[in-house]
């Protein structure tokens, strides 16, 4: 479902606060990337993800955003110039 920036900065900021395991989907410049990681740090619409040993920053400004802010589970990041981003909650298997 459609979010506004303002939810989808919550949902983050509630993983973040928690700190929060997510599976992170990237898929920017034609690279496809799949990282565990969490929130480290979100200043205005930027968002500093760290995973594994890299770390990621995007910002949310003019991306269509997907997700369910009552559940939690999911936010999905699409821009203009087809990159995508995408955070779930990860599952212990």
């Amino acid at each position: 479902m459609n979010i506004r920036l303002d939810e989808a900065l919550r949902l983050l900021g509630v993983w973040r606060t928690r700190q929060t395991s997510l599976d992170v989907h990237v898929f920017r410049s034609g690279v496809r990337e799949h990282l565990h990681g969490t929130i480290q740090e979100i200043q205005g619409t930027c968002v500093e993800v760290v995973a594994d040993s890299s770390e990621v920053r995007l910002d949310l400004r003019g991306a269509e955003l997907n997700g369910d802010e009552s559940s939690g589970a999911y936010l999905v990041c699409e821009f203009a110039n087809g990159d995508r981003y995408s955070f779930n909650l990860l599952r212990s298997k």
